[in-house]
C-alpha cells in the first residue's frame, strides 16, 4: 500500500511540474523524472533525485533543489559552486542540513513543483535526540579539546586505512574506517583512537555492536564528553583532512 501511495504521489508530483498553468507566473519548469538512488553501505539512506535541463552531466538536484553528485567511490555528495562551476564537497547526502552548512540550492524548489520537501528515506529509522552528553559549551568561540590532541589530529594522516568519518550515535564518539569493506574500525575514546579489526567474514556492523560496552566504558573511563557543538567543526576537519563526513551514524543503518 505504502509503495502505491508512493507512486500516485510522484506521478502528481511530475504532473504537476510539467502542466503550465501549475506553476506561478515567471517561473521555469524543470521537467525530470524522479530517480531513487542509494548510498553504499554506511551511509544507511535512500532518497530521490531529479536531473534538471540545465544542470551539468553527472549531476542531479535533490527535491529541496541542492546539487548531488556521485563520485567514484560510489558516494553520493553535495556540491557547491566554486565561481560558475559545481563541484563536489566531503558533505555526503544526508549527513547535514545543507543550508546549515554553507550549501546554496541550484534550483529553486518551486522551480520543480510546490511539493518538493519529502523527508530523506533512511533504510532503518534514525535515533532520535541531541548527540551530546552534559551541558554544552557556553563560551561564543568554542575549540573542542580533541583539535588540540595530537593523538586525535593523527587520523589526518592515516590515509591508507581511513577515508570518512562520522560520529557513533548514544556512544557519542567518533568513528573512523575506510571504503565499504574496512578491515579496520577505529573508534576514539577519549585518550586514543581503539582499534577494532574486521575480519574476513565478519560484517562491520557486528563488530561495532558487540563493541558498545567497551566503547562505552573508555569513554566515561577517560571522562570524554562530545558536544552538539563538536559536529560542524568535526565535519570541518574532515574536509581538511580530505575525509568524507558522514555525519551521525547509528549501528541500526548498517
Amino acid at each position: 500500500m505504502k509503495k502505491i501511495k508512493k507512486i500516485y504521489l510522484f506521478f502528481f508530483v511530475v504532473c504537476f511540474a510539467v502542466l503550465p498553468w501549475s506553476a506561478p507566473a515567471g517561473a521555469r519548469l524543470f521537467i525530470a523524472e524522479p530517480a531513487l538512488v542509494y548510498q553504499p553501505p554506511y551511509a544507511g539512506m535512500r532518497f530521490f533525485v531529479y536531473k534538471p535541463y540545465n544542470l551539468p552531466d553527472g549531476w542531479y538536484a535533490t527535491f529541496d533543489g541542492y546539487p548531488v553528485f556521485r563520485n567514484r567511490d560510489g558516494v553520493w555528495v553535495y556540491g557547491t559552486f566554486a565561481g560558475p562551476n559545481l563541484i563536489p564537497t566531503h558533505f555526503v547526502v544526508g549527513s547535514v542540513i545543507p543550508s546549515m552548512a554553507g550549501l546554496v540550492p541550484y534550483a529553486n524548489p518551486v522551480q520543480i513543483s510546490s511539493f518538493t520537501s519529502l523527508p530523506h528515506l533512511r533504510q532503518l529509522a534514525a535515533q532520535p535526540g541531541p548527540i551530546f552528553v552534559g551541558e554544552p559549551p557556553t563560551h561564543s568561540t568554542y575549540m573542542p579539546d580533541w583539535l588540540f590532541n595530537s593523538r586525535f589530529m593523527a587520523l589526518g594522516g592515516w590515509k591508507n586505512s581511513v577515508d570518512r568519518i562520522g560520529v557513533l550515535h548514544r556512544v557519542n564518539i567518533p568513528v573512523a574506517w575506510r571504503g565499504d569493506t574496512p578491515r579496520v574500525i577505529y573508534a576514539w575514546n577519549g585518550a586514543n583512537w581503539h582499534q577494532m579489526l574486521v575480519h574476513e567474514g565478519e560484517r562491520p556492523i557486528e563488530i561495532l555492536r558487540s563493541n558498545l560496552y567497551t566503547l562505552t566504558r573508555q569513554r566515561r573511563s577517560n571522562n570524554f564528553v562530545w558536544y552538539e557543538a563538536d559536529m560542524p567543526i568535526l565535519a570541518q576537519q574532515a574536509g581538511q583532512w580530505g575525509f568524507y563526513w558522514m555525519g551521525e551514524i547509528t549501528v541500526l543503518q548498517f
